[in-house]
């Protein structure tokens, strides 16, 4: 799957991106924008975009032939009824120098045609902090459903 716009270009995550979509993208995004450097387990974040890679749910875009922002989804039984299929997105970046353009739009067109392709709905997690526009996401079919809170108990162990 490859979609274009003038000088972007967003096509599903291969082995060759592996490595930005980890090592950037989603350490940036745990980070910068989640502020949660404890749930960086780069095993694991490999692992998510393998997955990824061969669901064929993960993407990039790309901007002149370089990578500018990255979407990762699963596909994944529903939590209460595993008879309905999932596209649930867990990563969504853009670098910010790229935000206010369409590379957003783009990963998300792209999220949205391959849940058509394979799945009964889709879900998107989004954070509060967030620069999403919600009028716009329900201008494309998605409307808000849940809201998530979380709570710590304890200090969590940093990787080092």
């Amino acid at each position: 799957m490859q979609t274009q716009s003038p000088n972007f270009e967003v096509c599903e995550l291969t082995i060759y991106d592996l490595e930005w979509f980890v090592e950037v993208a989603a350490i940036n995004m745990l980070t910068d924008e989640l502020k949660r450097p404890e749930l960086i387990n780069k095993d694991n974040l490999y692992r998510l975009a393998d997955l990824g890679v061969q669901m064929g749910t993960a993407f990039v875009v790309k901007k002149n032939g370089f990578n500018v922002g990255a979407l990762g989804a699963l596909k994944v039984p529903n939590v209460y009824n595993p008879e309905i299929t999932t596209l649930a997105e867990f990563f969504w970046y853009v670098l910010p120098e790229y935000r206010n353009t369409r590379a957003g739009l783009l990963l998300l067109k792209a999220f949205d045609k391959k849940a058509k392709e394979v799945a009964d709905e889709a879900t998107l997690s989004t954070l509060p902090s967030s620069q999403l526009n919600v009028a716009s996401l329900e201008k494309k079919g998605f409307s808000l459903q849940e809201f998530g809170f979380r709570k710590e108990y304890g200090e969590i162990e940093w990787p080092h």
